[in-house]
């Protein structure tokens, strides 16, 4: 120790050597600190606390931004089966809301006006065209003629001259690509319609916070801007591919939607909580972060302190989990970390200059006024 301020005094190594290892632990190197060692006087007069680390169940909680999407098993697309031209217009735009079997616009083919006549003239032939009737019949459905209508043309005996193309489901035209009198062709998609009775609601999460995500784990959702309550579900798709200009993970959650008050576009905050697990915990201010490494002061009795590398997990509040590095039971620089850390790298920028002084001037590693 040192005879003027009683300092406990460290063996530095000269370089190219490997320094020796304190009562056989050898702790893993950072660069740049190095143990330390204070006075009681010292420890007080920078407001050095200690904290053990313990053991708690930590859950998987974080809450990110999330949009609102279409589903995209929720998108039909309409067609003609025969070619035709375009008579009337009941879905004059986009945004408007259909229900499925309403009609969107009638059409006139040359193609099904002649099938309906061979229906006409099979049934004419009386109680032995029965299958002729069916086969007509069938021609007609399968040129989207609605079956309503190939049963109004058997009970009036008249051909009608345009057909009804009727909507397949329910949901919003977001996609209208016909005007009165176009001429249409199957290979033409003349309304694309939306179903939001259910959406997907997708939020990138960083991997950190991925990592501990499962199929099936609870979130919640929560519009921005609007006066509703959290909507909950759990989480059914983890995406396979990670965001590389992020460094992000895709999730997905559906959303029931009969009042279709979440519209795709939409965004929130999707807030999840996975399933809990042991972990080892230590106050938020244990932890000095340099933005390239993690590490905390492990006491070691008589005011020594180590600095140790640590891995960081979730933070919950004033404590922070540690994956890796530390042991449930070991005590921890809490409070003065800034301070335990400055005298670790002055110990260390000392040690790395003693070889060069120490042939030369003994006394100046460590020198009182």
């Amino acid at each position: 120790r040192c005879p003027v301020c009683k300092m406990k005094l460290e063996p530095v190594a000269p370089r190219g050597e490997a320094p020796a290892a304190d009562g056989g632990n050898a702790e893993p190197s950072l660069a740049g600190v190095a143990p330390v060692t204070l006075t009681s006087s010292r420890l007080q007069a920078i407001g050095v606390r200690t904290a053990v680390a313990e053991t708690r169940d930590v859950a998987t909680a974080f809450r990110v931004s999330a949009t609102v999407e279409a589903p995209e098993g929720g998108v039909a697309q309409v067609h003609v089966r025969a070619p035709g031209f375009v008579e009337a217009i009941r879905a004059r735009e986009t945004g408007v809301r259909v229900r499925a079997g309403e009609e969107l616009l009638r059409v006139y083919s040359p193609e099904v006006f002649q099938a309906q006549s061979e229906l006409l003239v099979a049934r004419s032939f009386g109680e032995g065209s029965a299958a002729a009737v069916a086969a007509a019949r069938q021609k007609l459905e399968l040129l989207g003629v609605p079956a309503e209508t190939v049963d109004a043309v058997e009970r009036s005996g008249k051909a009608v001259r345009a057909f009804s193309v009727l909507a397949p489901t329910s949901g919003f035209v977001t996609e209208k690509r016909v005007v009165l009198g176009a001429y249409v062709t199957p290979d033409v998609a003349l309304y694309e319609i939306t179903d939001l009775s259910r959406v997907y609601i997708v939020a990138d999460v960083f991997a950190r916070d991925a990592a501990g995500l499962a199929v099936g784990t609870a979130a919640s959702f929560t519009p921005a801007g609007a006066s509703m309550a959290p909507r909950a579900g759990v989480i059914d798709l983890l995406y396979p591919s990670a965001r590389g200009d992020t460094r992000t993970q895709r999730v997905r959650m559906q959303l029931p939607n009969p009042d279709v008050a979440l519209r795709p576009g939409q965004y929130g905050y999707l807030e999840v909580r996975g399933k809990a697990r042991p972990a080892v915990v230590v106050p938020r201010d244990a932890v000095v972060d340099t933005g390239r490494e993690r590490y905390v002061f492990v006491e070691q009795g008589e005011g020594h302190f180590v600095p140790r590398p640590v891995e960081v997990g979730r933070a919950e509040g004033d404590t922070v989990a540690i994956d890796s590095g530390l042991a449930a039971g070991e005590r921890v620089v809490a409070s003065g970390t800034f301070l335990v850390d400055s005298e670790s790298r002055l110990a260390a920028s000392l040690a790395r200059t003693a070889p060069s002084t120490a042939a030369s001037a003994p006394s100046a590693e460590h020198r009182h006024p």
